[in-house]
């Protein structure tokens, strides 16, 4: 397996740059079918797809004659459509549908093709292949509803209207018709305007909140009014006698804006609400829901455990706060009341081996050998598991960690068949092309029908291929969780290794690091502007090129692996050595920041303590996961070294607890 990968990874090089190899997964005994050279066939492709573009339409349709038995012919066949599509009739629409039903062609050619036959008023035609569109976008949802009212029933039509325009963001300007229609037919009564009035508010859109306001009844003008004031400055709440009518628009509009002074001052907010709650009827269950928001707030500061324990709602009917009341109590290291707090849960969220581990962590604190003697216990479950909590637990055990990976014995042939099913070949073909969204769409498509052992051979083609991200996705899609070959590749190695020998830094770290931010797509691109393998803030990327001397020319820069790799390995040296070679608190900066880190930095609490502990759900998760996959990719790599290194735990508190719990304490909880 070692031998042929270090094969795929030079001829995929060759791939990259000259985008013209043959089918190189088959290795050194495939010949190239002289008959239909792969090479030449990629090249007229591409010279067909210029054609195409440039509307050079007879050259293309020369060029397409000669590549029929090609594997991306329907692709030129479906782009062909996509260019002329005013050209062609339902009849070829249709035939196309049928042709290449084993493709995922077909939904984005019927998405291009309605809003074309809606535009010329062809509502009938519009109707019968709506119906089969799978996901339909908002403007063919206003676009159908308007063909519903034209053709079929305008009841139908303006209900529908009416659902499409009670949401909390702006339609596409193709539902303004249907829009038009619904409001000159009395459509929009107030009880619908003020519900889209609360939830544009609640989804911070202010410039709908505002439009918004012409369908308001005369009535509720001023309620609306206090609605967005209160939205932008929770803290007129304060004035009490403002927001005292018992009416539901002014319990909504008091709640939301408790919820929204609970972000910075819960305190407050707490206070507020116990008064209002005096001279309010308040819903019971969006009060507790309220309730249930500040104490989430509490939680995450360092608050008087009295004050959490006034909010006058159940907590067993609340986990979410539970586990935020348990991380408190872990801060502040209330550990009796850490257990107390595990046995309120169902015994389902009990059995995670995340509180599995925290009662027995706790319970290795008690007086009373009974209780270490349950926590070794569990100890000794937990270590059996490949997990943060598993590695975790294998170190207090002093054992080895357990992997259990599942090696699979995919045989030559098996690789050459499935390379033959035609939507693989299209997938690996575009991915080849470096139409990269095209192909993982492909590749979906075609794994989505496959076998459980089919998509472990996928999974394995797709290494030989290097193409690392199709590889972990398909053993998601099968479940195969101990396949760690496949769902954690050593991917791009020689460039890792490269570069995190040259800063001095652990080469598992960079690639678990990567395979946690991308499951290394070259192409990945976040919300939030983060770009590639290493998701790079392009500012981010800039300050590192510019202190690094780096030529830096642009951010789609960031979409080179190596460049990517490059700049991610010099960040992860700089948190590196912010934080005294402590990859905990490193893999934290990475993700969530340095300012932050800096701020949440407590070296009272023990290192696991304050993993658990940080402020932010995301940046906790991805510190876990970095770490476990870290091991795992030490195991991968055949390198001895620990879960955690001795100096970064030494950077934390003492593991154990200033005093023991305890045995009457102990009495009340043991057993959870």
């Amino acid at each position: 397996m070692h031998e042929g990968r270090q094969g795929w990874v030079f001829v995929f090089l060759i791939l990259f740059y000259s985008n013209s190899l043959g089918d190189f997964s088959r290795g050194q005994s495939y010949e190239a079918n002289q008959k239909e050279d792969l090479i030449e066939q990629r090249k007229a492709y591409k010279k067909a797809m210029r054609f195409l573009k440039n509307n050079q339409f007879s050259s293309f349709s020369n060029e397409k004659e000669g590549l029929k038995n090609y594997s991306l012919y329907p692709y030129l066949e479906f782009n062909e459509k996509i260019y002329r599509i005013s050209r062609y009739k339902e009849k070829q629409i249709l035939k196309f549908l049928e042709d290449y039903s084993e493709t995922p062609l077909g939904q984005p050619l019927l998405s291009h093709w309605l809003p074309i036959l809606a535009k010329r008023g062809h509502w009938t035609v519009f109707l019968r292949n709506y119906r089969k569109l799978r996901n339909p976008s908002n403007e063919l949802e206003c676009l159908h509803s308007y063909a519903l009212y034209k053709r079929e029933s305008k009841f139908a039509g303006l209900e529908k209207a009416a659902r499409l325009w009670t949401v909390g963001f702006s339609q596409p300007k193709e539902c303004d018709t249907i829009f038009d229609l619904l409001n000159a037919t009395g459509g929009i009564s107030n009880e619908m305007a003020w519900s889209r009035l609360s939830l544009s508010i609640k989804a911070d859109e202010n410039s709908l909140s505002k439009y918004l306001l012409r369908y308001i009844a005369e009535n509720q003008a001023q309620l609306a009014s206090n609605f967005r004031l209160v939205h932008s400055s929770p803290k007129n709440l304060k004035k009490l006698k403002r927001f005292s009518a018992d009416t539901l628009e002014n319990k909504e509009i008091v709640l939301h804006g408790i919820a929204r002074l609970t972000r910075r001052e819960p305190v407050k907010a707490l206070e507020l609400l116990n008064r209002y709650s005096k001279i309010l009827s308040f819903e019971a269950s969006k009060l507790n829901e309220t309730y249930e928001k500040i104490g989430l707030a509490l939680s995450r500061r360092e608050t008087d455990q009295s004050l959490l324990d006034s909010l006058p709602i159940k907590l067993r009917d609340h986990p979410d706060l539970v586990e935020a009341r348990i991380r408190h109590s872990l801060r502040i290291k209330d550990w009796s009341n850490v257990l107390v707090l595990i046995n309120l849960f169902s015994e389902e969220r009990k059995d995670l081996e995340q509180w599995k581990y925290w009662k027995a962590r706790v319970l290795s604190l008690s007086e009373d050998q009974a209780d270490r003697e349950v926590a070794q216990d569990i100890y000794s479950e937990l270590s059996q598991n490949r997990s943060f909590y598993g590695f975790l637990a294998s170190d207090l055990m002093g054992t080895k960690y357990n992997y259990n990976h599942e090696a699979h014995n995919i045989s030559y042939d098996e690789i050459i068949d499935l390379e033959e099913n035609k939507s693989v070949k299209r997938a690996l073909e575009l991915f080849a092309l470096g139409y990269l969204g095209k192909a993982r769409q492909e590749w979906y498509f075609a794994t989505s029908r496959l076998e459980q052992h089919e998509r472990i051979i996928a999974a394995n083609l797709a290494l030989r291929w290097g193409w690392h991200k199709a590889s972990i996705q398909t053993m998601i899609q099968s479940r195969s969780w101990d396949s760690l070959t496949e769902r954690f590749p050593v991917a791009h190695k020689d460039v890792f290794t490269r570069h995190a020998r040259q800063l001095d830094i652990p080469i598992s770290w960079s690639l678990a690091v990567a395979r946690q931010e991308s499951a290394f797509m070259p192409d990945a691109k976040s919300t939030a502007g983060a770009r590639g393998l290493m998701q790079l803030m392009p500012s981010t990327a800039r300050v590192i090129a510019k202190s690094e001397g780096i030529k830096y020319s642009s951010q789609d820069k960031l979409l080179e692996v190596d460049f990517n790799i490059r700049l991610g390995s010099n960040y992860l040296r700089w948190m590196l050595g912010r934080y005294n070679n402590n990859r905990i608190l490193a893999s934290a900066a990475y993700n969530a920041g340095p300012g932050n880190v800096d701020k949440w930095v407590n070296k009272d609490l023990a290192l696991d303590v304050w993993i658990e502990t940080i402020p932010f759900k995301e940046t906790r998760n991805y510190v876990k996961n970095v770490l476990a996959y870290s091991t795992i990719y030490n195991y991968l790599l055949e390198q001895e070294s620990p879960f955690i290194f001795t100096g970064e735990r030494e950077q934390f508190g003492k593991r154990k607890a200033p005093k023991k719990i305890s045995n009457t304490i102990n009495s009340s909880v043991r057993g959870f």
